[in-house]
């Protein structure tokens, strides 16, 4: 591993990584705040069939998401788009955005936070959630508290 202005140059194998739980998709973070002082977090998110995130609005955060498997649907500012294998979809802070797992497999994404500093312990708290059907009124405080905000369904 080098460094260079207190970012660190590495290869991390598809076995490493920080592994949970996010909302019932499986995470594993590949590159850290540490890593990047900050400027992103990078991630890979396992999501089962039906699965995925609400829609919602970051205050601070850019994303960037290439789908690698499966087939997911992605709502960006009120519009439905096809996200299969080989897409990226990009959601840009302010951008009311969310995608589920629609195809008939478990899908997998590779995200790209930026800023990533306050990522990290963003799905550390959502990680510490218990297993099961998540507490939305938890959750939505948990999102509230990085400055993200649900939106109703159908947004």
């Amino acid at each position: 591993m080098t460094t260079s202005s207190n970012k660190r140059a590495f290869v991390r194998s598809a076995t490493e990584g920080k592994s949970f739980n996010v909302l019932g998709h499986t995470i594993t973070a590949k590159v850290f705040g540490d890593d990047s002082s900050g400027d992103y977090y990078a991630f890979e998110v396992v999501s089962p069939i039906g699965l995925g995130i609400p829609p919602h609005v970051h205050d601070h955060e850019d994303e960037v998401i290439l789908v690698a498997e499966g087939n997911f649907e992605v709502w960006i500012d009120g519009k439905t788009y096809s996200a299969p294998a080989g897409s990226v979809f990009h959601f840009p802070r302010h951008i009311a955005h969310g995608f589920q797992n629609v195809g008939t497999t478990t899908g997998r994404t590779f995200w790209n936070v930026m800023p990533g500093k306050n990522f990290e312990t963003f799905f550390d708290e959502l990680g510490s959630l218990p297993a099961g059907p998540p507490d939305m009124a938890k959750v939505a405080a948990i999102f509230g508290k990085y400055d993200i905000n649900i939106l109703p369904t159908g947004a």
